[in-house]
């Protein structure tokens, strides 16, 4: 489906026209995402917690395991 203005609408993800927090905007979809984050539930992100983030999409990306990320794996993971 083309939208005047955008591309294709994507449908089933988070945030995004929709999916889940459909109608809900991007406040709520921060929200839902800083709780995810905030592992100890401290109402902060703590370095750990944000580096712990950082970790699982890169282990995600790197779909070789061999602890390198190339343009064709990020492109391969947004394709997805």
């Amino acid at each position: 489906m083309m939208r005047q203005g955008m591309g294709p609408q994507r449908t089933g993800a988070p945030g995004r026209p929709g999916g889940p927090m459909r109608g809900h905007g991007p406040n709520v979809f921060m929200k839902v995402m800083f709780a995810i984050a905030d592992v100890d539930g401290d109402g902060a992100l703590s370095f750990e917690e944000v580096s712990a983030i950082h970790r699982r999409i890169f282990n995600k990306i790197d779909v070789n395991k061999d602890g390198r990320i190339t343009l064709e794996e990020i492109q391969e993971f947004f394709r997805d």
